[in-house]
């Protein structure tokens, strides 16, 4: 249509909107408001009558609602006046009135605001009157709640006043919501009375009610055979339940069957030896058989009881029936599937599939039989495995439906526990789920990777070594391929899980593997990703990963890396992040780690020309006191006082003015810490900081002891074996980031100091008076120390030959190539000063 036309109907439309109109439709009459308008002078028991009476249904919904506190405040009165009111109400009272009466009356039993004989003669007989409502939700509800109530009653309350009125309801001349409610009652009243109660009064109306005409009554006093059997004990259960079980479970209708097998299979507990090989296992057998052949409706459910069936029964089976049962279940596992179909048919003809999906018993019988197969995996032993369960596991893993593969990467990681030493042999299966095109297959492995990865990371072992983290190198490219699935899908929540679920990585692959494969890609996310909770989980885990590599070189490189793209980025939003990974940094990290890295680039920000930065710098000022310690610090402390005073001085934004008060406020009561050179006691803040420079000093340590190891392997070739592959930069970007960052930090610090800068070295965090060895210690202590850090760190076992410390020179001349430009400290020694590019 043409612009004029388009516009004239739209003028109109918006016209007969009539958007200035009046609304009225909410409020309220004059003469609605007088009604609803209560004198203040009434007291609580006045204005509950009152309202009771006369009242509105929202007034008189309050009222209920409030009737335990008017209890307990006024008990005689409200008891006399109140409850009356209530009780004559709830006879015409509608949906909403009736449920909050449930809900009063079962808060005044579980408080036991009244005792139980008045609770009997005043409450408990409306409920028993209620349960016969002709509105069937109104009658549910409050059966529900007299259910519950039963649980808090004395026993002879119960036979009193309850027992009675269930046995006439259950007789067949009452209708059929009369005796399933009988149904429900009798298995709740049979747990609070002794076995000759039982067999007296119960047991022969739980006889005539599992026979009864109707179906739906027999399938429901069926599923409460178990609370009736525990209450009879085992003699019993075996002459009076079992024939009715058996009955039972070769009804003609499937509703009943069902209930049979549930009920079954929560009585195994209960049975014995005898009773389970001469009547349980083969009566399930025939079951089983039965509903696999008839194509049964129970079929699902079969499956889904199966592991619980199995498990059981297992102590019981001989090799024959255990055999029958792996046979049975690995039926049910490819059940509708024809012969060579994959999971490649869904991809091909998803619409195909999505029509009949609702309907698909088969698919849900897989998927049902793939939830128990932890539990088969127990049954069949992890040792047989291979030969019996392995091809049904791998069939299962590339089903056409994704619910059926869901639902086993749901249970990965307890097969990777069950398996144990043999973890090994399902790693291709986790690589295809991994890379599984259904982002929903791959919400249901995200959970439980870091069990999962840490399991193949052991090889089935207790301990992590360095060749089992090389040796999941193959893992690697299905991770990537599940990141990027999470990342195509609009699943931000599932996208930021997993990049969480990553921090796990150090403890199952190496230093490179990470700084190679996953880094490049987590500094995308950082500053492309437009999701803030999946930028906030990348930062995280870039920290994670940073605090685990075990190279000085390239850990000083992913940190001006931060510096760079974040602290100095050109948007405004970036350096709002960076303070965020600041927090996260001086949780993770130890504040000498800290202030020699990063301190004075967040001060920078104060000056920063945008105001939310300003604002978001405000908020940090408390967490950047508790990082300083006097007097090593002074200079930082100056400098971020004089920042403070010139926010207060010269800022003009509002909110950041008012923030900046706030922080002067908070900053004031925060105590500045001491070295511990001068202070003798320690607070459970230094204590951990401690111990986080100590891991730091054992962290730079073990990779100098590395590279001794190394030189003298070249040296000697012949006592070790050469033969390593090349290690090659996959991220080109990063290493030439990171190389020209360093250089410019160089250029920057000799323009300046003329010094080498210590930071990342390990002169200079050893020289420290916190993370010094104590004296008298021997090495064997120092190196017991280290060992136990480490193993903590990497969860792997390390050699026991003693750690040599390397010479303060040449730590220096390798903080020297990756330094960067510092001003002078209180100590003489530089710190950090990277210059914006």
């Amino acid at each position: 249509m043409d612009w004029p036309d388009g516009a004239d109907k739209l003028a109109e439309s918006f016209a007969e909107l009539s958007l200035e109109r009046t609304i009225t439709k909410g409020l309220k009459s004059a003469e609605e408001i007088d009604r609803l308008t209560v004198d203040e002078k009434l007291g609580d028991i006045e204005r509950a009558v009152y309202l009771l009476s006369s009242g509105q249904e929202v007034q008189r919904i309050s009222v209920i609602k409030s009737l335990p506190q008017l209890l307990r405040d006024h008990n005689a009165d409200c008891m006399k006046r109140v409850v009356p009111k209530v009780k004559e109400v709830l006879h015409v009272a509608g949906s909403d009135v009736q449920v909050a009466a449930t809900q009063a009356f079962l808060t005044i039993i579980e408080n036991q605001i009244v005792s139980y004989p008045v609770f009997a003669q005043t409450f408990l007989q409306s409920m028993l009157q209620s349960i016969d409502n002709r509105d069937p939700a109104i009658a549910y509800s409050w059966l529900e709640t007299l259910l519950e109530v039963i649980s808090f009653l004395p026993k002879d309350i119960i036979k009193k006043e309850i027992l009675t009125i269930t046995i006439s309801k259950g007789q067949l001349s009452q209708s059929v919501h009369s005796r399933l409610a009988s149904c429900k009652i009798l298995g709740r009243v049979a747990t609070k009375f002794d076995s000759f109660m039982i067999k007296k009064e119960i047991l022969p109306l739980v006889t005539s009610l599992c026979q009864d005409v109707d179906y739906e009554v027999r399938g429901c006093m069926c599923r409460q055979l178990d609370a009736v059997a525990r209450g009879l004990g085992l003699e019993s259960t075996k002459s009076a339940i079992l024939p009715e079980l058996v009955e039972l479970s070769n009804d003609e209708e499937s509703f009943v069957r069902l209930a049979a097998l549930e009920t079954v299979v929560s009585l195994l507990s209960l049975l014995d030896d005898e009773t389970c090989v001469n009547t349980i296992i083969p009566l399930m057998c025939r079951f089983c058989e039965n509903a696999l052949q008839n194509e049964d409706p129970t079929l699902p459910s079969v499956a889904h009881q199966f592991g619980r069936l199995c498990h059981g029964l297992s102590v019981n089976l001989n090799e024959d029936q255990k055999i029958w049962f792996l046979d049975f279940y690995r039926r049910m596992c490819v059940l509708g599937l024809t012969e060579g179909k994959s999971k490649s048919s869904d991809r091909m003809t998803p619409n195909l599939l999505n029509i009949f999906e609702e309907e698909d018993s088969y698919a849900e019988c897989r998927q049902c039989a793939g939830y128990n197969f932890p539990c088969m995996v127990l049954f069949a032993g992890p040792r047989n495995f291979k030969t019996e369960l392995y091809s049904t596991f791998s069939s299962l893993c590339d089903d056409p439906h994704r619910l059926v593969r869901r639902t086993v990467a749901c249970g990965f990681h307890e097969v990777a526990k069950l398996l144990g030493s043999s973890v090994l042999m399902i790693q291709q299966e986790l690589i295809n789920l991994l890379k599984d095109d259904s982002p929903e297959v791959l919400e249901g492995l995200v959970p439980h990777v870091p069990e999962t990865l840490e399991m193949f990371a052991k090889g089935g072992g207790n301990v992590v070594t360095e060749s089992k983290l090389t040796g999941l190198a193959d893992l690697v490219p299905a991770l990537m391929a599940a990141e990027s699935q999470a990342a195509c899908s609009r699943r931000w929540r599932l996208h930021r899980d997993l990049i969480t679920q990553f921090e796990c990585l150090p403890k199952c692959l190496t230093s490179d593997q990470i700084y190679y494969k996953f880094l490049p890609v987590l500094f995308k996310h950082l500053t492309t990703n437009r999701v803030l909770p999946v930028k906030l989980a990348a930062a995280r885990t870039i920290c994670v990963f940073i605090r685990h590599n075990r190279k000085l070189e390239q850990r000083q490189e992913l940190c001006c890396r931060l510096i760079e793209e974040c602290c100095h980025g050109n948007s405004s939003w970036k350096r709002i992040l960076f303070m965020d990974i600041c927090k996260i940094l001086m949780e993770m990290f130890s504040k000498m780690f800290f202030k020699e890295y990063f301190y004075e680039f967040v001060l920078e920000l104060a000056q920063d020309p945008v105001a939310n930065v300003r604002l978001k710098f405000c908020h940090l000022l408390p967490a950047l006191k508790k990082q300083i310690k006097l007097p090593t610090d002074r200079p930082l402390l100056q400098q971020l006082e004089l920042m403070v005073r010139r926010l207060m001085a010269h800022e003009k934004d509002r909110d950041v003015a008012e923030r900046i008060r706030h922080s002067v406020l908070e900053l004031d009561k925060i105590q500045i810490g001491m070295d511990s050179g001068t202070n003798r006691f320690y607070m459970d803040d230094d204590l951990a900081d401690q111990r986080k420079e100590e891991e730091e000093r054992l962290l730079i340590e073990l990779e100098e002891k590395e590279k001794e190891e190394a030189e003298k392997s070249m040296k000697n070739p012949s006592s070790a074996k050469v033969g390593g592959r090349k290690k090659s930069n996959e991220d080109g970007k990063l290493t030439k980031k990171g190389n020209k960052t360093m250089k410019s930090l160089s250029s920057a610090k000799s323009s300046k100091t003329g010094k080498n800068s210590p930071i990342g070295d390990a002169s200079s965090l050893s020289s420290s008076s916190s993370i010094r060895p104590r004296k008298g210690s021997d090495g064997s202590a120092a190196q017991a120390t280290a060992h136990n850090v480490v193993k903590r760190l990497y969860n792997e076992s390390t050699s026991g030959h003693s750690s040599k410390k390397s010479s303060s020179s040449s730590r220096k001349s390798s903080a020297t190539t990756t330094s960067s430009a510092s001003s002078t400290s209180t100590d003489g020694k530089p710190r950090r000063k990277i210059s914006k590019s």
